[in-house]
């Protein structure tokens, strides 16, 4: 998703208004790619000590810009045109969720920021931790909203940038498959009692999607009693749904390992979240087509053992 970059922030005439400042400018780079720069722009309260009293500063004047690296074109995305009222307040900015290969789209969500409870249920794993997913047309400076965050638990685009596969946020056991091309919506209902339902991976082709469901009961607001796990393949094109394994209570769902996800055509990298493994040893595999499922490990480096130096008697 993101892009190092040599370039500086003086190069790409990155700057504020009078009286705006940027927001985590340390960060621009990297979540800008070759070709535009994006960033966000705060108010500056008068007074320090005011900046977080609600209403003192109206944070709905502050703006997302995205510039052509050549500073040919600019869009300005203004906070109050959109529901910005989760990041009313003091360093909350706009992130990109995915610049699309095409160049033509970039899909973001305003930041926002938990409440400090530390609560983190683990069905939560398994879902988009996101706001409103919004994209802009590059071409045109079209700026839209594409799904609000109540309408969705999980989401995640197809490698090429034409389906997006989301979870639906109050019934978990619905998943739908959305052309961002024709708004054509589908949607495939699962049949089975879940809580959550998520981590979606789509192999390279964008022909399947691999994702898991979560099985157990809402203790609370912030933490789920989830006791088992089963993992999934949909099939777009005949939007069927194939449970490859069944409730299992090892907690398993489909997770990057060293930023690599699919080890082979048939063959993803999963997690165990369950607290009987330690870190390390969480680490799994299932093939897709056979549903087996095996302990992942890295083989060994291998050394020829030669010196150039007198042995010892």
């Amino acid at each position: 998703m993101f892009t190092a970059l040599p370039a500086t922030l003086e190069a790409r005439d990155v700057k504020c208004r009078n009286g705006f400042v940027l927001e985590r400018e340390i960060e621009l780079l990297r979540y800008s790619n070759d070709d535009w720069t994006l960033f966000t722009c705060s108010p500056v309260s008068k007074n320090k000590n005011e900046q977080w009293t609600p209403g003192v500063v109206d944070y709905g004047t502050r703006y997302t810009q995205i510039t052509k690296t050549d500073l040919s074109q600019t869009w300005i995305i203004q906070h109050n045109t959109f529901d910005y009222s989760k990041i009313n307040r003091p360093d909350a900015w706009m992130l990109p969720f995915r610049w699309t290969a095409d160049g033509k789209y970039l899909y973001l969500y305003p930041q926002y920021y938990p409440d400090g409870s530390g609560a983190f249920p683990n069905s939560e794993y398994l879902r988009t931790c996101i706001n409103d997913l919004y994209r802009i047309n590059l071409e045109t400076g079209k700026f839209e909203l594409v799904i609000k965050k109540d309408q969705f638990g999980a989401l995640g685009l197809s490698p090429d940038d034409q389906s997006l596969v989301y979870s639906e946020l109050d019934r978990p056991h619905i998943i739908h498959v959305r052309s961002m091309e024709s708004d054509k919506d589908l949607q495939v209902k699962l049949n089975t009692e879940i809580v959550a339902s998520g981590s979606f991976v789509w192999n390279p082709e964008g022909t399947k999607v691999v994702f898991a469901v979560a099985y157990g009961k809402k203790s609370d607001e912030r933490r789920d009693d989830i006791s088992s796990t089963s993992i999934f393949v949909l099939t777009p094109r005949y939007m069927h749904a194939q449970m490859i394994l069944a409730e299992d209570t090892r907690l398993l769902i489909p997770w990057s390992c060293e930023d690599k996800i699919w080890l082979d055509a048939n063959t993803i990298h999963l997690r165990a979240l369950s607290d009987k493994f330690a870190e390390g040893e969480n680490i799994f595999t299932i093939d897709i087509q056979s549903g087996s499922v095996k302990k992942f490990s890295t083989p060994a480096p291998e050394f020829n053992a030669t010196s150039t130096s007198t042995p010892q008697p």
